[in-house]
């Protein structure tokens, strides 16, 4: 018996860090969303989470040597992913409970929208990874 492949679509965005790329980056993520088959809705969630940790990574992360974030994105039969990614090292203040900051909520945010958010963290860089799952 032959041993199904799996497919693996994946693209990869070098974004200038500037904000002025936020629309390339919603475009990007809400056209693999849509091709990915998700509804109005789970489009429009998945291109507000991306468009938040690109901002993040543009706000506060470190650009590439070439003045650049990137976002890639992975498309499985069951999972669209897309990570964000940075020369920067994460750390997060957390304040105390109960507490509703004017900043710094963009990871609660996000995780409203997606099925998953990874934080990856390297010695000289850091990704978020996030992933919606194929609707039943």
């Amino acid at each position: 018996m032959e041993a199904a492949v799996l497919q693996l679509h994946q693209q990869l965005l070098r974004l200038p860090a500037d904000p002025s790329q936020l629309t390339v980056a919603r475009r990007f993520a809400e056209e693999a969303a849509a091709r990915f088959g998700l509804d109005e809705s789970g489009c429009y969630q998945f291109k507000l989470a991306v468009s938040e940790a690109v901002a993040n990574a543009i706000e506060h992360g470190c650009p590439y040597p070439d003045g650049t974030v990137g976002v890639e994105l992975f498309e499985e039969p069951d999972s669209l992913t897309i990570e964000i990614t940075d020369c920067g090292v994460f750390t997060t203040n957390m304040d105390e409970q109960g507490s509703l900051p004017e900043r710094g909520r963009g990871l609660a945010f996000m995780t409203v929208f997606v099925d998953e958010l990874d934080i990856l963290r390297g010695e000289d860089h850091t990704a978020v990874r996030l992933t919606k799952h194929r609707p039943a």
